[in-house]
């Protein structure tokens, strides 16, 4: 029987849905942690789902087999994941527009987090086609 493991599609499913309960109920800590998180994933290119999945089921699951893809077209003209690129993008998004400028920008984190629980959903997240068309893997 084959194991099942955590993909970045269930991965944007559960944290848009955490950024959206952070950012209605008010939760500061949730919602900066959540900004943690994506910075973790994005300096490190240690992958939630893939560490999900390690610790589930063990040594067993073969490194990237959760969360690589072939989709997407264009050249790989830079040397780092798309997937990376996107956490580090929504991170340098998401703190600015809930932190200080809040007041001005209080619905950018509220588009950010629609946008990721709807890529999860879907199964097609414009921002890594964007990234993959523009070189990165």
């Amino acid at each position: 029987m084959e194991a099942k493991y955590m993909t970045e599609r269930t991965f944007r499913i559960i944290f848009g849905a955490l950024l959206l309960a952070g950012l209605y109920l008010e939760w500061p800590a949730l919602v900066w942690t959540l900004v943690g998180i994506l910075v973790f994933q994005g300096v490190t290119n240690w992958r939630i789902p893939q560490l999900v999945s390690r610790l589930r089921y063990g040594a067993q699951v073969p490194i990237g087999a959760c969360c690589r893809s072939n989709r997407g077209e264009g050249p790989n003209r830079y040397n780092i994941d798309s997937e990376r690129v996107l956490c580090l993008v929504v991170a340098a998004m998401l703190a600015p527009t809930y932190g200080p400028w809040n007041t001005q920008f209080w619905v950018v984190p509220w588009f950010i987090g629609f946008a990721l629980f709807g890529a999860g959903l879907s199964g097609m997240c414009p921002m890594i086609l964007a990234l993959k068309r523009l070189g990165f893997r």
